[in-house]
C-alpha cells in the first residue's frame, strides 16, 4: 500500500505538468495570424502599370520602435502604457510588413515608376529611395489607429531632397482584425503622401543609346 501511495503521490505533479502544458499548447493553436494588406488588396484599383518605368524608387529598410517590433499586435491603453495581444500576432516582423506593404501601395499609384525594396540588387538605377522611421503603429485609447511617421526622400546624390513628419488616423472595427485593418488603412494614407511627393520630383533625362554605325 505504501508503495502505491507513493506511486500515486509522484504521479500527481508528473500529470499536473501533463495538463499544464496540454493547456498552454491548446492556448497557442487558438493564436490568430495577421499580415498588413496594401490598399490594391483592399478592393482599390491599381492604375495599368507604364510600358517603361519611367524612374525607379528604392524603400529602404523601415525602422519601428522596440515596443512595435514584436510577434504581438500591440495598443495603447493610456498615455504611456502598451498592451500586447498573445493571442494576436504578426505574420512576419511588422518592421518588413510596413516595408513590403509601402512599397506595394507606391508601385500602385506611381504606375510611371518601378518601385523596389531593400536590400535591392546593386546594378539596379535606383533615383529616388524612401528613408521611412515609423514612430507609432497601434490602436489608440480612442478605439482609432494612428500611424506616426518620419520620412525622407532620398536622391542619386544622397541629397535629402523631402524630408517630413507624417501623422494618419483611421478609424477600427473591433479585436485585433479591426486593429489590423485599421494599421493598413492608416499606411495607405501614408503611402499615398509619399507618392504624392515622388511624383512631383523631376525626373532624370532618359537614357540614350548610340546609333548604330
Amino acid at each position: 500500500m505504501r508503495t502505491r501511495s507513493s506511486l500515486a503521490a509522484a504521479l500527481v505533479p508528473a500529470l499536473g505538468a501533463l495538463l499544464l502544458a496540454g493547456c498552454v499548447l491548446k492556448r497557442s493553436k487558438d493564436a490568430q495570424v495577421f499580415v498588413l494588406e496594401p490598399l490594391a488588396a483592399g478592393g482599390t484599383t491599381a492604375a495599368p502599370l507604364a510600358a517603361t518605368p519611367e524612374a525607379v524608387v528604392g524603400v529602404l529598410s523601415v525602422e519601428v520602435p522596440g515596443w512595435i517590433d514584436r510577434p504581438q499586435v500591440t495598443s495603447r491603453v493610456a498615455g504611456s502604457q502598451v498592451a500586447t495581444d498573445e493571442f494576436s500576432r504578426w505574420g512576419e516582423p511588422i518592421a518588413k510588413g510596413v516595408q513590403r506593404v509601402v512599397a506595394e501601395n507606391l508601385a500602385a499609384l506611381l504606375p510611371g515608376r518601378r518601385i523596389v525594396a531593400a536590400p535591392w540588387a546593386g546594378y539596379e538605377p535606383v533615383v529616388h529611395k524612401v528613408d521611412l522611421t515609423v514612430t507609432e503603429l497601434a490602436r489608440q485609447a480612442d478605439g482609432s489607429v494612428l500611424v506616426e511617421a518620419r520620412w525622407a526622400v532620398i536622391g542619386k546624390d544622397r541629397a535629402t531632397i523631402v524630408q517630413r513628419r507624417s501623422s494618419h488616423r483611421s478609424p477600427a472595427g473591433p479585436g485585433a482584425a479591426g486593429t489590423v485593418e485599421g494599421s493598413s488603412r492608416a499606411l495607405e494614407a501614408l503611402s499615398r503622401e509619399i507618392a504624392e511627393a515622388l511624383a512631383a520630383l523631376p525626373l532624370p533625362p532618359p537614357a540614350t543609346t548610340a546609333s548604330k554605325k
